[in-house]
């Protein structure tokens, strides 16, 4: 057998050998994860993927942040530049140009600067539309509005005169603030007397009684308030004087108040009472309690509080002394109720109050009885009454039931008659 033969038989051998069929062993299947594990697992991948979506957002908005900061970083350092460049212009201007002779003040500049003055010293709330009008005030309004409006050209000057807290200075303001709606153009000036007092020191002490004056004389109306404050003041009269004449006979207007006629002022000449006197004089006194119940529930509509009647009529009732007192007892009383998380009831209001109306019926009769004038002194003393009512006294409780049995029979008259 030759080496070929040999090799092929082999091979043969070998591959018979090798188709011995080939048992596999089992392939053992891994175990499976519990299906709360994977439940788990997912959970975990979607918060991760929340995770990552919030921090993308969070980027991109760092990133827009970021971007506005350097738009309004680059816009900032534009205008800086170019107030740089404005700066530099107008210095290189100035350089080159002789400088402006300065010209001593003219009254024009002074007119302006009086106009600037008075549109920071008006009260502009102070109007005729939010003032109150009844029987005790009417002719004054009337009056300060026909001043205001250019109709009363005749009343110069306008003297109104009554108690504190009545409506006076209001009423200045009204006439100001009516001026300037009417006509712009107007030069107007509101003072005080201690003000003018304080303003001609001063000019004194400067040496510039001069500026002083055109201050004064320059203007088309001219408002003074609490003009009885010239009593005894010898310099301040006499100033006064001259620049009263001097707008009288210019046909200015002027409109002052006092808290009396002008006669009542001791120690004011006997020439500026007359230049008083030549003019309209008016006294205006304590609203009336419509009046004061009207003052009350507008104050009520501005604050947002919602009072009652009966709230409205025991207040009007008993703070009747001056504006300044209702409007006094109306703020006390709604600061505590505010405060307190009350109710504002009459039950309150006589807590709160308690002061003021324990002194009411004792004020009230002294505010009545007649008065006399002791001429040495010139004080005043109270003449015995003799009305047959004056030895009663009626105790504070017993009135207040009296007003409360009053306002619930009217009540109870008006339900009835709308039923």
């Amino acid at each position: 057998m030759g080496l070929f033969d040999w090799f092929k038989k082999g091979r043969g051998s070998s591959k018979k050998a090798s188709d011995k069929p080939i048992v596999e062993e089992p392939v053992v299947a891994s175990p499976q994860p519990p299906a709360e594990d994977l439940k788990k697992l997912n959970q975990e991948l979607e918060l991760e993927k929340k995770r990552n979506k919030e921090q993308e957002y969070r980027m991109r908005e760092m990133e827009d942040r970021f971007t506005k900061m350097q738009d309004s970083w680059t816009t900032l350092l534009e205008k800086q530049q170019n107030a740089i460049e404005t700066m530099s212009t107008k210095i290189k201007n100035s350089n080159e140009q002789p400088a402006p002779v300065k010209q001593k003040e003219t009254e024009p500049q002074i007119i302006d600067d009086i106009s600037r003055t008075i549109s920071q010293t008006i009260v502009e709330d102070k109007t005729f539309h939010n003032f109150v009008v009844d029987d005790a005030n009417r002719f004054p309004y009337l009056a300060a509005e026909a001043v205001a409006t250019g109709v009363g050209r005749r009343y110069n000057p306008l003297f109104i005169y009554g108690d504190v807290g009545v409506g006076k200075t209001h009423l200045l303001h009204a006439i100001a603030n009516k001026i300037f709606e009417v006509d712009q153009s107007k030069i107007l000036l509101y003072s005080s007397t201690e003000k003018f007092t304080d303003e001609l020191i001063r000019s004194l002490e400067k040496d510039d009684l001069e500026g002083f004056r055109m201050r004064y004389r320059n203007v088309d109306v001219l408002l003074i308030d609490d003009i009885q404050m010239l009593s005894g003041r010898e310099a301040t009269q006499k100033e006064f004087f001259h620049m009263f004449n001097h707008l009288y006979n210019s046909g200015k207007q002027i409109v002052l108040c006092s808290d009396r006629p002008p006669g009542a002022i001791k120690e004011l000449e006997n020439r500026l009472k007359s230049r008083f006197e030549g003019g309209l004089i008016i006294d205006i006194n304590v609203p009336t309690f419509e009046g004061r119940r009207q003052i009350l529930l507008n104050l009520a509509q501005e604050e947002g509080y919602s009072l009652s009647t009966e709230v409205l009529d025991y207040m009007a009732f008993y703070l009747d002394s001056s504006v300044r007192e209702l409007e006094g007892g109306f703020n006390r009383v709604t600061a505590y109720a505010s405060l307190m998380k009350e109710p504002i009831t009459v039950s309150l209001i006589r807590k709160v109050l308690e002061g003021v109306l324990t002194k009411f019926e004792s004020t009230k009769r002294i505010r009545e009885e007649p008065r006399e004038v002791l001429e040495e002194t010139g004080t005043t003393v109270p003449v015995p009454s003799v009305s047959p009512y004056s030895d009663i006294e009626l105790d504070l409780e017993e009135e207040t039931d009296k007003l409360e049995q009053e306002l619930l029979f009217e009540l109870k008259k008006d339900s009835s008659g709308s039923e």
